[in-house]
């Protein structure tokens, strides 16, 4: 048996389909495409975490500087900082675009978080700066909170992670 396999035989009654995990990260990232910030952030549990490690097969953010460490209230400053007119780093702003593919089930934790992970492409143009393109593995913790989905850890390790980035200012 697969460990997506076990893994859904572990969710029992509980378990939503993987293609309801699958369009929930979709639309994730439409949300960021879109430029939807305060609705992106509302998909976060309240001790929720965004990370985005520095260094390859990074284990842990205490020990290591990471590109992003947000918990929730550090993603609501992060919001309101790209929502504010005058944001200086996007002027103009980003338009992004978000590609997931390879959306996998890998586990039910005990307390019955579905651990999701995908691969992504995320490309960003800015008039006037050359076109940048990221690319990388999501990891989702995601929860079953007050009857709908929520995200309660999100990694984001992106394939060339050790190398130098001005300005990150869209999340990914």
């Amino acid at each position: 048996m697969s460990v997506t396999a076990q893994a859904r035989a572990a969710a029992g009654s509980n378990a939503v389909a993987l293609e309801e995990l699958r369009r929930f990260i979709e639309h994730e990232a439409d949300l960021l495409d879109e430029r939807r910030f305060d609705a992106w952030l509302d998909l976060y549990t309240e001790d929720a975490v965004y990370w985005v490690p520095a260094a390859p097969e990074q284990e842990s953010w205490h020990d290591h500087v990471s590109l992003f460490y947000d918990d929730k209230a550090t993603m609501r400053v992060r919001v309101q900082r790209l929502n504010h007119p005058r944001i200086h780093c996007q002027s103009p702003p980003s338009r992004c675009v978000r590609v997931i593919s390879g959306t996998k089930l890998d586990e039910v934790t005990a307390d019955g978080a579905w651990l999701v992970r995908s691969k992504f492409v995320m490309v960003e143009d800015r008039p006037g700066n050359p076109q940048r393109v990221f690319g990388g593995r999501y990891s989702h913790a995601v929860v079953q909170e007050a009857g709908r989905l929520r995200i309660r850890r999100k990694r984001v390790d992106l394939t060339n992670c050790d190398q130098s980035f001005p300005m990150l200012t869209q999340p990914f």
